[in-house]
């Protein structure tokens, strides 16, 4: 979606616009609430696209996706929605049960919770680049992940960074709420996209660089 016609400050503000557009597209995907998972792969279809300055266009790219990836993506939603509710049941109790060994209970079971948000945070980008089976997604993602640990956490910092706003300044709750409506999770995939296409396709982004070089 082109707002201005040239230059670095128009390649900026249009891209700008399309984050919001992005943003818009997600949320509005979003609201059956079991949709998440395509809107999530179509969000990141398109920002992967970005990052390796292509220009796709952003809404028939984005819906394209959605359509491709909805029923594994559904159903990678709901696996990683039943798990989650479990890890935190599970974690709920652990600070309930006044047991000897509750400390190495809560310590196992955030472990667990690590690689739970490791996963996540790499199995939808992962369907929509790879578009494989929902077993291998996982497996892939887990992998992916895995190999790349400093980066993983960097990733699932970005993506709980509106949990960690909101509790570190309750105050600012509207306008922190605000933000994430108008732009903040399209910049959110933006962000993690970046690194993200390098660890899915290097030579990509290494043909990318040298031709806009």
């Amino acid at each position: 979606m082109k707002v201005l016609q040239e230059g670095m400050l128009a390649d900026f503000l249009n891209r700008f616009m399309d984050i919001i557009l992005l943003n818009a597209l997600w949320f509005l995907c979003s609201l059956p609430l079991f949709t998440m998972g395509a809107a999530t792969c179509a969000l990141y279809e398109v920002t992967m696209r970005f990052a390796v300055y292509e220009n796709p266009a952003v809404i028939r790219t984005f819906f394209l996706t959605f359509r491709r990836c909805f029923r594994k993506a559904t159903i990678l939603f709901l696996i990683f929605l039943g798990a989650g509710m479990f890890l935190i049941a599970d974690l709920w109790c652990a600070f309930q049960w006044k047991i000897r060994f509750q400390f190495p209970v809560v310590v196992v079971i955030l472990a667990v919770a690590y690689f739970y948000l490791a996963v996540l945070s790499h199995v939808f980008p992962v369907l929509a680049y790879f578009d494989t089976g929902v077993r291998e997604c996982i497996r892939k993602a887990f992998f992916l992940s895995m190999n790349n640990g400093v980066f993983t956490v960097f990733i699932m910092v970005i993506n709980l960074s509106p949990v960690f706003l909101f509790l570190l300044l309750p105050g600012y709750f509207g306008q922190i709420l605000f933000m994430y409506l108008i732009v903040g999770f399209g910049g959110i995939a933006m962000l993690c996209s970046l690194h993200l296409i390098r660890l899915f396709a290097p030579e990509r982004v290494k043909k990318a660089e040298e031709f806009y070089a």
